[in-house]
């Protein structure tokens, strides 16, 4: 692996722009622009893992304060039948009781609740203050839906604390445990491990789906204890199931320890795709040194050193936040919701229903004024945050005008 030593080198400082998107006043669910959910320094992120046993739920919540001047006045969470039904099953506010974490910047909660055949979603409403002015944060889980396969009692732990590993990628050599919260199967569970690569997203107006991926071939097979401590070095997907007659698991993804930033060149040709012509990406991907053909391709195409070097600087942002944001099975840049982060910005506006979500970008200065993206909801055994971006011919015109502005420096993000 060559590291990167020129223009590159500056991708290990990224700092994100604050924005907050979050609503002033409640609104149904659909109606809710959750925005702040894809903005990595909004003042509250949130994370999640869900334990499902016969007749009850655990959710394991964690809220992560960004901001000094954020004030949580509370939590409460409503459990329906329906994205956008108005019966709600069950309803309650989380006490100090269940906060199981409370350090300087984050929260852990753990909450139970009785499931009942219209316990589908899980909505939770986060009141706070900012500078005297007050928010209402959304944020929701499917429990049992048709575009989701079973859930799991399964748990990825902490290696020395009862606490889950709410990041869905794993770094190498990191201890972790599988545990069955239920106790359902607590002697052992099968580990199955992919190396496959997965294909990069299409562009908007391309006809098919690299989304699409009907087999992969399963490269490890380990049966391992439950509860025992775990430890793995080849990167790749990695998914777990106690019965494997079944369709429920958890899967996470192992990487090196930089990601999701790339810090070497040959990680970092792979996401020029997006904004690179075939003949240039052969030249890279056939260089002797990838480091000196890296470093003449951003040259070349921005036409400036100094241009150059803001290039760099913006364009990997963007792919480390649609990594951070968007890796489940795959790399989150290579997803379509990532490859529309990467090459858009973070979205003006989201509005999220049971099988779709919809983006809406709103940036005069970029000239995207009004381009709207929606990606529909698909069944994925590895992750229930699978989504397909519907392609449209129109797109075409945005897309390389958007990439004109990424190679004159002209793109704002």
């Amino acid at each position: 692996m060559v590291r990167t030593t020129f223009f590159t080198v500056i991708l290990l400082v990224l700092q994100l722009q604050h924005q907050s998107f979050a609503q002033s006043d409640y609104k149904d669910a659909d109606e809710f622009n959750v925005a702040y959910q894809y903005q990595l320094n909004s003042p509250v992120l949130f994370q999640h893992r869900v334990a499902i046993g016969q007749n009850e739920a655990t959710v394991f919540l964690k809220v992560i304060r960004q901001s000094n001047e954020l004030n949580i006045n509370s939590i409460n969470y409503e459990i329906k039948a329906d994205y956008q039904g108005d019966e709600v099953v069950r309803k309650a506010e989380l006490e100090g009781g269940q906060k199981l974490i409370n350090d300087s910047n984050s929260d852990i909660y753990q909450f139970t609740f009785p499931l009942t055949e219209n316990s589908k979603y899980l909505f939770i409403f986060l009141d706070a203050s900012i500078r005297e002015n007050n928010y209402t944060y959304l944020y929701d889980i499917a429990l049992d839906t048709d575009q989701n396969f079973p859930l799991t009692d399964l748990l990825i732990m902490e290696a020395d604390r009862d606490i889950p590993v709410f990041n869905p990628t794993l770094t190498e050599d990191t201890e972790f445990r599988l545990v069955s919260f239920y106790g359902e199967d607590s002697t052992r569970a099968f580990i199955y491990h992919y190396t496959h690569e997965f294909p990069p997203n299409l562009p908007p107006m391309a006809e098919g789906s690299a989304e699409v991926q009907k087999s992969l071939s399963i490269d490890t097979v380990l049966e391992v204890q439950m509860g025992q401590k775990l430890s793995f070095n080849e990167q790749g997907l990695y998914f777990c199931q106690t019965d494997t007659t079944s369709l429920s698991g958890i899967s996470f993804r192992l990487t090196d320890n930089y990601y999701p930033r790339y810090v070497t060149a040959e990680g970092l040709i792979a996401p020029l795709r997006y904004i690179s012509t075939s003949e240039e990406m052969e030249n890279l991907n056939k260089a002797d040194n990838t480091k000196q053909a890296l470093d003449r391709y951003w040259v070349k195409a921005t036409r400036s050193r100094e241009r150059a070097k803001d290039v760099i600087r913006n364009y990997y942002r963007q792919v480390y936040a649609a990594n951070a944001l968007f890796t489940f099975y795959k790399e989150g840049w290579k997803t379509g919701q990532g490859m529309v982060y990467t090459l858009f910005g973070a979205p003006d506006e989201v509005y999220r229903s049971a099988t779709q979500e919809r983006w809406i970008y709103n940036d005069e200065n970029n000239l995207v004024d009004n381009l709207n993206f929606t990606f529909v909801k698909v069944r994925n055994i590895f992750t229930d945050q699978h989504y397909n971006l519907i392609r449209d011919e129109d797109y075409r015109r945005f897309w390389y005008r958007n990439i004109d502005l990424w190679r004159k420096g002209r793109k704002q993000i």
